[in-house]
């Protein structure tokens, strides 16, 4: 096998939703198997899900909530020979097309919020969790984890982040063109989610943004936003 697409998943950007489809399109013997890889990080390690290592897999739990936490540990192959790469550990450095999807700056945020505040990682307003987090959060993301570069300023990312290899869409294309990749790879269109039960806690929303919330996190992550629109 060869790699067609190495996809890179920015937090709370739909990667789950493609990596859940990926892997089911596996399973249902679509794709040949052992082609689809998962790289992630979690509880402070990296970690490798591979389809063909779980006998146990089950279509039906969550994979981020029920699967990868099940399978961390297991024996695995170690083999990176497949035709889709995916996760947050896939930068710059493998092969294929390079793919990934970005969101509205403000929607993400607040999604990462939420997310974290009902695994119980902040007890934070939304107010003090924002003054806390760094600006710019998606260039940020994709400067240190899919290039591989150290830190530096806000304009430096940005123009290093669109000007590599990395194919950059917006969630609003996800699923024209995550159907355009099943055409290349003559597999089913499907309309899974990941089928995630985590109970909801309280939850904010952009409709509880005041319109000085929006101006402020528009000024606050100029990058992040800037990189929205131009590829939006």
């Amino acid at each position: 096998m060869s790699l067609k697409y190495a996809l890179h998943h920015i937090p709370k950007c739909a990667g789950s939703t493609i990596q859940m489809r990926m892997i089911q399109a596996e399973y249902n013997k679509e794709l040949p198997a052992g082609s689809t890889l998962i790289r992630y990080e979690a509880v402070g390690r990296e970690w490798e899900y591979r389809l063909a290592d779980d006998p146990d897999y089950n279509p039906d739990e969550s994979l981020h909530q029920d699967t990868l936490p099940r399978h961390r540990g297991k024996q695995q192959t170690g083999n990176h020979d497949v035709i889709i790469a995916m996760g947050h550990l896939i930068d710059h450095t493998w092969p294929g097309e390079h793919l990934t999807w970005i969101r509205n700056p403000l929607e993400r945020d607040i999604s990462h919020f939420n997310y974290d505040l009902n695994l119980a990682r902040h007890t934070k307003s939304w107010s003090n969790w924002n003054g806390v987090t760094p600006p710019n959060w998606i260039c940020m993301w994709l400067y240190t984890q899919y290039l591989k570069q150290p830190y530096t300023d806000d304009e430096q990312m940005f123009e290093a982040v669109t000007n590599c290899k990395l194919n950059i869409r917006t969630l609003e294309n996800l699923e024209k063109d995550y159907a355009g990749m099943c055409a290349n790879l003559n597999i089913n269109v499907s309309k899974a989610n990941d089928n995630s039960s985590m109970k909801k806690g309280k939850m904010i929303s952009i409709d509880d943004m005041s319109y000085d919330d929006i101006e402020n996190h528009k000024v606050e992550n100029y990058y992040d936003w800037k990189l929205y629109e131009l590829y939006k």
